[in-house]
């Protein structure tokens, strides 16, 4: 084992860098050319870039799809795998979310944890390396991904371009080790819906969410009907609810809009969903009959709050990766249709066609299922080479035990053969990633940085 980097000398230098690329909101947006994901990715991905170039180190911009550093000579390549790419801030932040507030010993932003503290805390370790003349036998690759959270084209790009690695992990996601992710499907549910002029409240509008894998914590919709009629109705049904709907007259017609708790899609029992919360509440309502509330009632009694598809072919499990969760990320509707997109993460023992045979027995008698996105599961063995070097990596600098972990978040590892995910929120650490006052601890960043200093100098066989 090669003698462990001391990374708390670097510590005023990461949280100095940390704090200025959370600056940069590197949110997808509209390409441009040399520019495939807009111009903030684009602005961090220099910016990345640059901050390496200062410490010497080898980088290469893969024409704006990713960068990535060189570090060490071989034909077989570690890669480490980050994002610098993040998902909207949302609402209900306390600091900034695009300002890189210090408070309380953690660094607050959008991408603070998710991904661009663990990106930094892996360049740093690079730059460790670098300065302390560590000779590797193998060539380490520190890859900066721009579009993890959208379509993965990215990493669609670079395995189509450049040599794939030989063992890879990815410090997004939890420590020690996590060695299975369960199967991720993005799915449009659609159905024609036409105006109704029968007795009752008409649904005019919906709109809810903007990804599929983020719990919603805000939805609206336009009412035609009796004012008092629906806020009584509000009143009622907000008595045992943690968020509330609330009731306004706006030009449109009665506005009735909803609160929630954002969270990862793949945790939809740490959030609230607002446009769940709002389907439940007009399902309460006496609403005119036709093609609007049909859907509605489907919603709220096929889906309602439940997150592991209770009491459909979608309750699934196994011993590996756990129970399927389900999310229901967007919900929109305007005269003519009515759009539900959901995410679901399925345990790795099944198949994607398996899945969506389950899926078509669901919601097929009643919605046009399209399928908008969908990522591999991934199951590493725990007794295969990596996961007991990376084990044993986590060991050596926190002294703790080292033991795999199974999660339906989707991680970079997913796009190679032999990687796993590999920190970076410690046991017992909360989800904050796509919630709001999203942070890294000055501490985890450290740690990060340490461990995967030591995991590269372990997998690249440093010279003692």
């Amino acid at each position: 084992m090669p003698n462990m980097i001391a990374m708390n000398l670097y510590k005023e230098e990461m949280i100095d860098t940390l704090i200025r690329f959370l600056r940069i909101e590197s949110v997808l947006s509209e390409p441009e050319p040399n520019r495939p994901y807009g111009k903030g990715i684009f602005d961090a991905l220099m910016f990345i870039m640059s901050t390496a170039e200062d410490m010497d180190l080898d980088c290469v911009n893969l024409f704006g799809q990713l960068g990535y550093i060189d570090y060490g000579e071989g034909d077989d390549i570690v890669a480490v795998l980050t994002h610098i790419d993040v998902v909207p801030a949302g609402d209900g932040w306390t600091y900034p979310p695009f300002d890189g507030t210090i408070a309380d010993g953690r660094i607050y932003g959008r991408g603070s944890i998710d991904d661009k503290g663990p990106a930094v805390a892996a360049l740093f370790a690079l730059k460790a390396m670098s300065d302390n003349g560590v000779i590797l036998k193998k060539k380490v690759r520190l890859i900066f991904g721009c579009d993890e959270e959208s379509t993965w084209s990215d990493m669609d790009f670079y395995k189509a371009n450049k040599t794939l690695p030989s063992v890879a992990f990815s410090p997004d996601a939890n420590y020690p080790v996590i060695n299975a992710e369960k199967g991720v499907l993005h799915l449009s549910l659609k159905k024609p819906v036409t105006c109704s002029e029968s007795d009752g409240i008409h649904v005019r509008t919906f709109s809810c969410g903007k990804r599929p894998n983020i719990v919603p914590n805000g939805a609206e919709c336009i009412l035609d009907g009796d004012f008092d009629t629906i806020a009584n109705a509000a009143d009622r049904f907000n008595q045992d609810k943690p968020y509330a709907i609330s009731v306004t007259s706006s030009e449109d017609g009665i506005r009735v809009t909803a609160a929630g708790l954002a969270s990862h899609g793949s945790l939809p029992e740490d959030g609230f969903n607002a446009g769940v919360n709002l389907i439940m509440f007009l399902e309460t309502l006496p609403l005119a009959a036709g093609t609007v509330k049909e859907p509605i009632g489907f919603l709220a009694s096929i889906i309602g709050r439940n997150y592991n598809g209770e009491g459909t072919a979608l309750e699934l499990a196994d011993d590996i990766s756990g129970k399927l969760t389900l999310n229901v990320g967007i919900i929109n509707m305007d005269a003519s249709e009515i759009e539900v997109v959901i995410d679901i993460r399925y345990p790795v023992t099944f198949t994607q066609q398996e899945m969506m045979d389950k899926v078509d027995v669901t919601f097929g008698a009643f919605f046009t299922i399209d399928i908008r996105h969908s990522i591999r599961a991934i199951h590493v063995p725990e007794d295969s080479e990596l996961v007991t070097t990376l084990k044993q990596a986590y060991t050596e600098a926190t002294g703790e035990e080292a033991y795999c972990i199974a999660i339906g978040g989707a991680t970079y590892a997913r796009a190679f053969d032999n990687a796993v995910s590999f920190g970076a929120l410690f046991p017992g650490e909360p989800h904050v990633e796509h919630g709001p006052d999203e942070y890294i601890r000055v501490e985890t960043l450290l740690k990060c940085a340490q461990i995967t200093a030591n995991a590269i100098m372990m997998l690249a066989g440093a010279e003692e």
